[in-house]
This record gives C-alpha cells, structure tokens and sequence, in this order.
C-alpha cells in the first residue's frame, strides 16, 4: 500500500503509524505530530521533545543515537538544547505551563461564531437596556396619571348620590364637572 502524504516529517511518521511500522531496532516510532510555526518552522511539543528523549536516553549501542537523530530529522544542536533545558529544569515549569493553558485553538469557523455571538449578545443587552427604560418612564407616567386623577377628583365621602342631600348633591356634580 502506498500512500504518498509528501516528503516532511509529519508525513513519514503518519505513515508509519498508519502501516504499522516500526524501526529496525524495534523501538517504536513516536506518536506526536509535529506541528508548524507560521513562518513554516517546525514545533515540537513537550510530548514529542520528552518521547523523543526517553528514546535518546535510552539508545545505549553504538550509532544508535545517530540513527535516533537520522529517522527523526534532528540536528544534534537541538537535541542538545533539549537536554540542557531537562537538565535546568525549564520543562517543569513550561509543562505546568502548558497544562494550565487551553487545550486547543479555535479555527475560523469558531472565530466568526464566537464573533457573531457576542454582536448578537451586544444587540440584547442594548434592548434590555431600552425594556427598563421604557418600564421606568411607563411607571413614572402611571405614578403621573395616577396623581392627575386623584387630584382631580374632589374628596368627598363615598355616599351614593342617591342618599346625599341636595347641598351635597350639587357639590358632587360640580366636583365632576357634570352640571
């Protein structure tokens, strides 16, 4: 079966993952993509940089380490760096970083939701604004309305025109403007 994924690094392990394969030694390939920087450099994360050195450390034989640097498509310098930040102790405190960071990124798709989102959420925030504005000069004109009427109306006792006397009959008709 061939599978043609290009000739980069990613390809080759993706391959051999997929096939099966492992080196000639019998150590097996490691697992970890390796990804891109922007400008088309590679980045490897603290999975594959610690996989890669567990293997380095433990290649013992003549040339092994060589190879390990071949399949893998290392320079030594890195390595090298690598080993001196173990040593520092730079790795714990970028693997607490990197475990403290979000896992993933979002993609574009996401962006733009996430984008519409919060427009949209801008948009019902400012009609809720509009509601209790317009719920606070709805009261206040009930208030208003409702000062306006019992200021109109004469105070006068609750008798039903029917058993008030004639004097109080005629202030009651002028009260409500009716005579």
């Amino acid at each position: 079966m061939v599978i043609r994924y290009g000739n980069s690094l990613v390809a080759r392990m993706v391959v051999r993952h997929i096939q099966g394969r492992t080196r000639g030694n019998g150590s097996i390939m490691i697992d970890v993509e390796v990804g891109r920087t922007p400008t088309g450099m590679r980045s490897f994360s603290m999975a594959y940089r610690s996989e890669f050195l567990r293997q380095w450390d433990a290649a013992i034989e003549r040339g092994s380490r060589a190879k390990l640097l071949r399949e893998n498509n290392l320079a030594y310098g890195t390595v090298h760096r690598w080993i001196a930040a173990r040593d520092r102790g730079e790795w714990t405190a970028s693997m607490r970083a990197a475990a403290e960071k979000p896992g993933r990124r979002m993609d574009s798709r996401e962006r733009a939701e996430l984008a519409q989102l919060r427009k949209e959420n801008q948009q019902l925030r400012q009609k809720v604004e509009q509601a209790e504005a317009a719920q606070q000069i709805l009261g206040k004109a009930f208030e208003l309305l409702e000062h306006v009427t019992k200021s109109s109306a004469p105070e006068t006792p609750a008798i039903p025109p029917a058993l008030m006397s004639v004097a109080e009959y005629e202030q009651w008709l002028e009260g409500y403007r009716l005579s």
